[in-house]
């Protein structure tokens, strides 16, 4: 690749670095949207359920509470019968018996109207629960609509936007960047923060990790003599600056040590970018 080519595909791809920057921006702005929305959903679940609870607790209540009705209604009518039969027997043994019926009748009578009470008390304690979880429900449920229609506005719009700078990179990338170089571009960015392609800086220190480069290796850049270079720290794409000063390699240290090449990206750690 000649060196007049190398810079114009350089230049490209700083024009793809602020596309694509933009671009994965907001897909990750679409990924977190639902954040809220999801909250919101586990809340009316929650909510639907804690309902469905009060409300089969409320039908046992009523069920109860019919029953203890009909019991009390028997044992009251059972006692009243009972005194009836009272004045037709004549004989004491008999009338002993039936009075001790009574009085056994009107236990079980007060106990039962106590347990019917304690049972219509619950069912208007549990309407009353269930009536206000009902509410909120309701008002939940709106908030979940209402979330899921402002979602639905944004990620409309985000995609079209996302659509527009799609169709700008295939402008850039018709002016002479290869899909290949493309595509590790993209993964390039995508994992480095937006920063897919920087400067040497200072002379011999690679902008986007700091670490200093082998001065062969700079040159290979300055001068353009190969293809596309990478960090063989970063794997971010390096281009050379002319007005940057050189630096005092005293200030630096370098990760890598003295052998460069035991630091290197191979083409297969490029394509699992």
């Amino acid at each position: 690749m000649a060196e007049n080519e190398l810079q114009h595909v350089h230049t490209l791809l700083l024009q793809l670095q602020d596309v694509l920057r933009e671009k994965f921006s907001l897909e990750s702005e679409i990924e977190a949207l639902p954040a809220n929305l999801r909250e919101k959903e586990n809340a009316l679940n929650i909510a639907n359920s804690k309902y469905l609870e009060l409300n089969e607790a409320c039908l046992k209540a009523k069920q109860e509470a019919t029953s203890n009705s009909i019991k009390y209604d028997d044992a009251v009518r059972a006692r009243t019968d009972a005194e009836k039969m009272v004045e037709k027997i004549s004989l004491q043994r008999e009338y002993e018996a039936l009075t001790k019926q009574i009085d056994e009748a009107r236990v079980v009578e007060n106990a039962l109207l106590k347990a019917r009470t304690a049972s219509n008390a619950l069912v208007e304690e549990l309407t009353g629960k269930l009536e206000k979880q009902s509410e909120v429900c309701d008002s939940l449920k709106a908030e979940v609509e209402e979330e899921r229609a402002k979602i639905d506005d944004l990620l409309a719009q985000k995609k079209a936007k996302i659509s527009e700078l799609d169709a700008r990179c295939d402008e850039i990338r018709t002016e002479g960047v290869s899909d290949d170089i493309y595509a590790k571009f993209c993964r390039i960015v995508k994992n480095k923060s937006g920063l897919g392609i920087t400067p040497i800086i200072q002379g011999q220190v690679c902008s986007g990790c700091h670490m200093i480069l082998p001065m062969q290796f700079v040159n290979d850049v300055r001068l353009g003599t190969n293809t596309i270079e990478y960090c063989p720290y970063c794997s971010r794409i390096l281009y050379y600056k002319e007005d940057e000063e050189a630096i005092d390699l005293t200030d630096f240290e370098s990760e890598a040590g003295d052998d460069f090449f035991a630091g290197a990206i191979s083409d297969e750690d490029l394509d699992n970018l």
